[in-house]
């Protein structure tokens, strides 16, 4: 049974075929992009012309997924991924439009493929790690500021990958101790790329671009990472357009099965956006104020530092914004065995800025913080309204076992879809083995882990 039935049996037969569904919503999706391609850019101003660049880079992406999804039916657990990537970006790109017949399409997909998926999980996992799989560590290309290196740029280094690489085997950039202020985008077409630097405050890429300036929010991002097996260690991820500009993002990353590992991600409003697909983060840093992780991939956070930095006078930190649209999708982000600290100029305010675990940015959003400790700074309340007071009973947000003495629970919000665990058995549905099937490809990348709650 799907949300949607009535909508959903105008496009198909009795005796459902995937194949056929994913067509008829991939022709939309196409109808859709050629609608945006005839608005006239003369007619729109500045403010409506920049986002809507960005919906059609989206819907490229999504026509893109679902052509993948066509062509890979065998493997469900693939395409339940595509089908939500898809519905991401498409809901990225019309907030604030009505809900559309293709976001419906989309919905009754996914709903239908995840009963499949959820069959196949043991039988199809050898596919699942092949993009994670790669040679040795061994750079293929240094990049280094002192003249002892293939590059001087990141950027640079990234240009030459595409002439050089043969396959898509692992490709190794090994990125020098300095700052590197620049703008990096990891295309689609770039598969299994690692970037190793010199540690956390040693490679540090950086850059300021903002949203208060004119720029819209994902073009903000100092990296975008697009590719599918992306692999980061030992690097800062910076943006330093400060408070007042409001979103400035660091790092999006959109890779699947991608790792990032002793990485630092530094901002205000949007540090990290974990966009789409499956994602792990290792004793990573992440510094920020107002929804400084948001976005609506399958992540998990294990073992990192969350710091809560001092915001502008008269606004409260939020630390997560996640964006889970439907629910049949099983995004959401798991924070585990994590620290959330102040910064030592929030710890001068002496608790008079509020501090929330996090708030809605969509009906379904949902985020799991277990065997956490949380200081004092955190609001007996827990979680945060999102403007307009919605989604308290679609929701999906959990505590279990965290200790501290922000960790109390007997204070927190009464929402429906709010939970306390209690047992073991309930929390370990969102441990790397459960949410992210993580032991199929994270050992590939040589990072540690902890596969159970």
């Amino acid at each position: 049974q799907t949300p949607f039935t009535e909508l959903c049996n105008l496009f198909t037969d009795d005796g459902y075929e995937s194949r056929e569904s994913l067509i008829r919503v991939l022709s939309q999706a196409q109808e859709t992009l050629e609608r945006y391609l005839t608005r006239s850019q003369s007619t729109l101003d500045a403010q409506t012309y920049t986002p809507l660049i960005d919906c059609l880079e989206l819907y490229v992406d999504v026509i893109n997924h679902l052509n993948l999804s066509t062509t890979h039916m065998n493997i469900p657990l693939d395409v339940e991924k595509w089908v939500q990537a898809t519905m991401l970006n498409h809901s990225a790109c019309l907030n604030g439009f009505n809900y559309s017949n293709f976001s419906k399409l989309l919905v009754d997909l996914l709903a239908k493929n995840k009963h499949v998926a959820s069959n196949v999980y043991t039988t199809h996992n050898h596919r699942l790690v092949q993009l994670a799989k790669g040679g040795s560590t061994k750079a293929n290309l240094v990049v280094a500021q002192d003249g002892f290196g293939d590059f001087n740029t990141i950027t640079e280094a990234i240009k030459a990958l595409e002439k050089k690489r043969i396959g898509t085997h692992r490709f190794v950039i090994y990125v020098k101790a300095g700052i590197y202020k620049e703008n990096i985008i990891i295309k689609q077409s770039m598969v299994n790329l690692m970037l190793i630097g010199d540690g956390i405050d040693a490679t540090i890429i950086t850059n300021n671009k903002n949203v208060y300036e004119g720029i819209s929010t994902y073009d903000t991002a100092t990296v975008q990472v697009w590719g599918s097996g992306f692999v980061a260690i030992g690097i800062t991820f910076e943006n330093t357009a400060g408070p007042k500009k409001q979103q400035a993002i660091a790092l999006l990353s959109a890779s699947n099965l991608s790792v990032f590992y002793k990485c630092s991600f530094k901002g205000y409003q949007d540090t990290l956006c974990l966009l789409e697909h499956r994602q792990f983060y290792r004793e990573c840093d992440i510094y920020g104020t107002i929804d400084f992780i948001f976005g609506d991939a399958s992540a998990i956070l294990q073992k990192c530092n969350i710091y809560v930095r001092k915001p502008l006078h008269g606004q409260q930190n939020t630390i997560t914004a996640q964006g889970r649209t439907n629910s049949s999708s099983n995004t959401g982000f798991v924070i585990h065995n994590s620290r959330v600290i102040p910064t030592p100029e929030l710890h001068l305010t002496k608790g008079s800025v509020m501090t929330f675990l996090g708030r809605p940015w969509k009906y379904y959003s949902r985020v799991v913080y277990v065997k956490c400790y949380f200081d004092t700074l955190i609001n007996h309340a827990g979680w945060l309204p999102y403007p307009g007071n919605y989604a308290f009973d679609k929701l999906y947000y959990a505590e279990y076992m965290n200790k501290g003495k922000g960790a109390n629970t007997s204070g927190r919000v009464t929402w429906h879809g709010y939970h306390v665990l209690t047992t073991g058995k309930e929390a370990e549905q969102f441990s790397v083995r459960n949410f992210l099937h993580g032991e199929l490809w994270i050992p590939h990348t040589r990072v540690p882990y902890v596969s159970h709650i």
